[in-house]
């Protein structure tokens, strides 16, 4: 770049120290970060394993909540389910749809509970991997240090161990819904293509609060409306496959002990420990407990789901939910107004992709993955989303496309989002934290809207850019 004060001999010298020093101070920058980011791994993932596994009451003075609670959660739902006992009745914590627990039932009717626990973690860690390699393949980096850098943020991620130490679905979901779009989205679908693409949606569905807003990007962005109808007839199937397993479902009897020996009682005391709190009485007005005592047809279970479903939401937002849309209106006491809500932003989204679905792809991807994070409730260890929208910002910062200011305004929005989400997060561990945690999610928005903007400057792109021709 020639400026008044370079002798016109020397400018491309002088070009080349600049950018030197430039290149300098970003390696060094990267390498701290590593640095940091390793430190920050090994520690974060190391705690939640031990609490995944020894399921301790206490670290010091600290309180610890209860180790593997949400596999252990859906491991018994699923198991009472095929045995016909009335799971919405049973459990409070049931708030999954009927396919959800056909696809848990792949991995947990055949197991024991040890088994489970040991085969879903190694499972958990190895699809972290999967998520990690996913994202530096589509990351556009250039250098060993910015791969190393981009492949460590899964790890290092307060989200990523927090859904590790609870047994959580995210990190399964995550890469099966990336690998999904991207392969769905090809200009060209083979039938394999077709059918290991849908196959991938599917089971990405088995957590549809986080899965459900990327299946507009199936059915419109797709070049063909096949795997969505595919995926959708799929999805059908299976609820027909499980809800009658609960028609005419049953709960069982509790069997009245004879008497109580210590260690008898021991157990009794850590079973109560670690079964689930009982729900509050929601406030006048607000959602109130769904009757899950009936199950004389399909219908009826149904619509006791969807109401479980409304009050786990509504019960969560008060309980350990936040930034989201439905911890917004429980605040204002207007939770009666949660899945209308949460449906008309799902709608507006799906319209909004149909709009732009000619756009760059991972624009939508990462507005899709940061309303899929507000649109419902959702806890910090569903925060893992935003590393979609990293990756996004990343990409930007290496596109000729995109201008100097851009590229600025894309790295600032990177570094804000990034720097929060390193463990052990905000959250749980400042003592007042609201004033960090507005200012973390204010990047989030920040970030929505400057990618949102993006699509509207850049709605037609053409037809051998980048984006559209990757593959999964």
């Amino acid at each position: 770049m020639h400026t008044d004060d370079d002798p016109p001999g020397n400018e491309s010298v002088i070009s080349r120290m600049r950018r030197a020093v430039s290149d300098d101070r970003i390696r060094a920058a990267l390498m701290a970060a590593i640095a940091l980011m390793c430190v920050v791994s090994v520690v974060w993932l190391s705690y939640q394993s031990w609490r995944y596994f020894y399921v301790p009451n206490q670290l010091g003075t600290q309180r610890v909540s209860l180790g593997g609670i949400d596999l252990q959660n859906r491991f018994r739902e699923t198991r009472a389910w095929f045995r016909g006992e009335n799971v919405y009745a049973i459990y409070p914590d049931a708030v999954y749809p009927p396919a959800s627990y056909a696809l848990l039932g792949v991995a947990f009717n055949r197991l024991r509970w040890q088994i489970v626990k040991l085969l879903w973690y190694l499972a958990s860690l190895a699809s972290v991997g999967v998520l990690s390699w996913q994202l530096v393949r589509h990351s556009l980096a250039q250098t060993r240090l910015e791969r190393m850098f981009l492949g460590l943020m899964p790890f290092a991620f307060y989200a990523t161990g927090a859904a590790l130490g609870n047994g959580q679905l995210v990190v399964f979901v995550l890469p099966l819904v990336l690998n999904a779009v991207l392969l769905l989205t090809r200009p060209s679908l083979t039938t394999w293509d077709t059918w290991r693409g849908a196959l991938l949606m599917l089971f990405a569905l088995v957590q549809p609060t986080i899965a459900a807003p990327f299946f507009w990007l199936v059915m419109f962005v797709a070049p063909r409306i096949k795997p969505a109808v595919m995926v959708v007839a799929m999805y059908l199937g299976l609820t027909a496959f499980a809800v009658p397993f609960q028609i005419g479902a049953t709960i069982p009897a509790k069997p009245k002990p004879a008497g109580k020996t210590p260690a008898a009682a021991k157990a009794s005391v850590s079973a109560k420990a670690s079964s689930p709190a009982p729900e509050p009485t929601p406030a006048p007005g607000e959602v109130p407990p769904p009757d899950a005592s009936q199950t004389d047809g399909s219908v009826q279970i149904l619509n006791t789901w969807s109401a479980r479903a409304t009050h786990g939401a509504y019960h969560g937002s008060l309980k350990g939910g936040y930034a989201s849309v439905h911890d917004l209106l429980a605040a204002v006491g207007l939770a009666r107004w949660n899945w209308p809500a949460s449906l008309a932003i799902l709608l507006a989204l799906g319209a909004w992709i149909y709009r732009n679905r000619q756009a760059d792809l991972w624009l939508l991807l990462a507005v899709t993955a940061i309303v899929a994070r507000i649109w419902t409730y959702h806890r910090w260890y569903d925060d893992l989303l935003l590393l979609f929208p990293l990756i996004t910002l990343f990409r930007m910062t290496k596109l000729p496309r995109f201008s100097p200011q851009t590229k600025t305004l894309a790295a600032g929005l990177f570094f804000w989002i990034w720097l929060f989400l390193l463990a052990p997060g905000v959250l749980y561990t400042v003592r007042d934290p609201n004033v960090l945690v507005g200012i973390q999610v204010t990047g989030w928005i920040a970030g929505l809207v400057f990618l949102a903007y993006q699509v509207h400057r850049d709605r037609q792109l053409p037809s051998d850019t980048e984006f559209k021709t990757e593959v999964a």
